[in-house]
């Protein structure tokens, strides 16, 4: 994670722009003075910097806030900037030696925006790792879009290069959890959708990307005759995976054992070295689906006139008199945190699906609200979880109009 660490950390006066950023204004975390949000606007870029003070070392970091989800290129020109006005302070950092991936923004890195209104036909891999299966299978089909998603950013980093260096264009790249977005994708779309050697999470089975919802969703995306595949060296996962498929009305499944496969991964040539057995289902989309088109809407118009900068102050004085959790059997809603100046507030939520959940900071100010980044992404859970949201502000701006 870039960062740097200073005796002391200062600003000019905010708002400033350096380079095409812009800093735009602090917000201090309630109830601890020493965390603070520094907001960065950079090109379609939005973001928080954190600043903390650790009183144990007697000094202060600023590195990116972890919800931030912007390239780590675009990051560290942001901390470079302000190490620069801060140089006489500084006592260390890891700003320096950018890769290649964190100079350039790769134009097959995409955020989940580009599948909102998405119609393409493709393949999904999830969890590809080193991308050996996923690039070679893009370069078999090269008239297919392959879609690769994946967590470990050096992973990505890694995929990036090589779909660089074999000229492919039929790959799209993205950080992000996998469950969600296939909640999201089209129905019917496609082709096959491959989890090879997912993390079991022994003690925490709700972790795990394969459930009842994961494999109607997958069924649902794929066309008639597509299909996914599961591959696991876990035994323990394959007997969890193959009775859960068990409990579709319609199934068409393939079980394998120690099958060769044309593409292996590194992780699998090793478990075979070691001898251990490798499981796989293939499971069929038997139907045509209806489409999953969500129509949801996440404005806050019934509550932004209520805003004004007396009843701003007074919801953030009145904070910690809030009720800050609620959980229901198929959604929750998290107010994690406070973070205000005179003019601003900035609340940082946790809600949808408990299992799956996002996260997001709002911003209000005067006749202003909106989820900062961009809009939350459109589940029912979600959705369920913001009307719950605007209740309750709406309750507490209304006391302090």
């Amino acid at each position: 994670m870039p960062h740097f660490l200073s005796k002391q950390i200062n600003f000019p006066s905010l708002p400033f722009e350096c380079d095409e950023y812009c800093f735009c204004y602090e917000v201090q975390k309630a109830n601890d003075s020493s965390q603070s949000l520094i907001c960065v606007h950079f090109k379609e870029f939005e973001f928080f910097l954190r600043k903390r003070f650790r009183a144990k070392e007697n000094d202060y970091i600023l590195k990116a806030e972890k919800l931030s989800k912007v390239p780590t290129g675009v990051i560290k020109k942001a901390l470079r900037i302000l190490a620069d006005y801060n140089q006489n302070n500084i006592l260390t950092h890891n700003l320096n030696n950018d890769t290649l991936r964190q100079k350039l923004l790769s134009p097959f890195l995409k955020s989940i925006d580009d599948f909102l209104d998405f119609s393409t036909p493709f393949v999904l891999e999830i969890g590809f790792g080193s991308g050996r299966h996923l690039l070679q299978q893009a370069q078999k089909n090269p008239k297919l879009l392959h879609i690769g998603i994946e967590v470990h950013t050096p992973s990505i980093e890694q995929v990036l290069r090589q779909i660089e260096l074999l000229e492919l264009q039929n790959i799209w790249i993205i950080n992000f959890d996998a469950r969600l977005l296939l909640e999201l994708l089209p129905s019917n779309l496609a082709h096959a959708i491959y989890l090879h050697f997912p993390v079991p999470w022994h003690k925490k089975p709700h972790r795990r990307v394969w459930s009842e919802h994961f494999l109607n969703q997958a069924l649902r995306v794929l066309h008639k005759g597509g299909f996914v595949e599961l591959r696991t060296d876990e035994e323990s996962y394959y007997r969890y995976a193959y009775e859960i498929a068990m409990k579709e009305k319609e199934l068409k499944i393939e079980i394998f054992k120690n099958c060769n496969k044309f593409v292996i991964s590194k992780y699998e040539e090793r478990w075979r070295r070691q001898n251990k057995d490798i499981y796989e289902l293939c499971i069929y989309a038997l139907n045509e689906n209806a489409q999953n088109k969500l129509e949801l809407n996440f404005d806050f118009s019934s509550v932004k006139t209520l805003i004004t900068q007396k009843s701003l102050t007074n919801f953030a004085r009145s904070f910690d008199k809030i009720k800050k959790k609620k959980i229901t059997q198929s959604w929750f809603l998290h107010i994690d945190s406070l973070y205000y100046n005179q003019e601003i507030c900035i609340l940082m939520l946790s809600f949808g699906d408990f299992n799956q959940p996002q996260n997001k900071f709002l911003y209000l100010s005067e006749g202003k609200i909106y989820y900062f980044g961009g809009t939350p992404l459109p589940t029912e859970a979600t959705h369920q979880a913001h009307q719950e949201l605007l209740n309750l502000l709406r309750s507490c701006f209304e006391r302090n109009y």
